[in-house]
C-alpha cells in the first residue's frame, strides 16, 4: 500500500497548530494566575459579561483544539482534517464576532477612557479583519483536491462540513452566551 505524500501547506499547519497550542497552553497557564491577581482585568471581563472561569475554559479548549488538530493532520487522519478545519471555521467566527462587538464595546467606553487607550480603535478592526482573512484562505486551502485526496475526502461533498461546522459555531455562541448569563 503506497504511503500518500503530505502537503507542504499540511505540514506547516500541523507544526503551528501543535507549537502553537503548546505554547498557548503554557501562556494561558501564566493567563490563569494573572486573573485570579488582576482585578482590572475581571473588571473588564465583567464588562463585557464574560466570567473569568468561562473564559479559562474556552482558553484551554482553544489550545487543546490546537493541538489535536496539528497531531492529527500530521498523521492524515480524516479527523485531524475536521479539527483543522473547524478550528479555522471558529477562528473565522470568533473574529467577525470581535468585529461586529467592537462598535458596541467602543460606546460603552467613556470617552476619556478611549483617549487614554493604548491603541487607536482601528488597531482592533485592522487585527480582528486581518485575522479574518488569513483564516478564511487557510479554511480554504483545506477544501483543495491534493488536501482532500491527503485526508481521503474526495468523495465527501464540501457543503457538509462547513454547515457542519458553522452550527457548531452557532450552538458554541449559544453555550456561552447562556452560561455567561447564568454566571454573571
Amino acid at each position: 500500500m503506497e504511503e500518500k505524500k503530505r502537503p507542504v501547506g499540511i505540514s506547516i499547519l500541523a507544526v503551528l497548530n501543535i507549537v502553537g497550542g503548546v505554547l498557548g497552553a503554557i501562556v494561558g497557564i501564566f493567563l490563569v494566575i494573572q486573573l485570579g491577581k488582576n482585578p482590572e482585568v475581571q473588571q473588564g471581563l465583567a464588562m463585557i459579561g464574560l466570567p473569568p472561569a468561562l473564559l479559562k475554559v474556552a482558553y484551554f479548549l482553544i489550545f487543546g483544539l490546537a493541538i489535536a488538530s496539528g497531531i492529527g493532520m500530521w498523521k492524515g487522519r480524516k479527523w485531524g482534517w475536521y479539527l483543522g478545519s473547524f478550528s479555522y471555521m471558529y477562528s473565522i467566527v470568533r473574529n467577525a464576532n470581535a468585529l461586529v462587538t467592537l462598535p458596541l464595546l467602543m460606546n460603552s467606553i467613556p470617552p476619556e477612557d478611549l483617549a487614554n487607550m493604548d491603541r487607536d480603535p482601528s488597531y482592533y478592526y485592522v487585527k480582528h479583519g486581518s485575522r479574518v482573512i488569513v483564516s478564511f484562505l487557510v479554511y480554504l486551502y483545506f477544501f483543495k483536491g491534493n488536501v482532500r485526496e491527503f485526508f481521503s475526502l474526495t468523495e465527501q461533498k464540501k457543503w457538509k462540513p462547513i454547515l457542519a461546522e458553522i452550527g457548531i459555531c452557532i450552538g458554541i455562541a449559544a453555550v456561552v452566551s447562556m452560561i455567561a448569563g447564568v454566571m454573571n
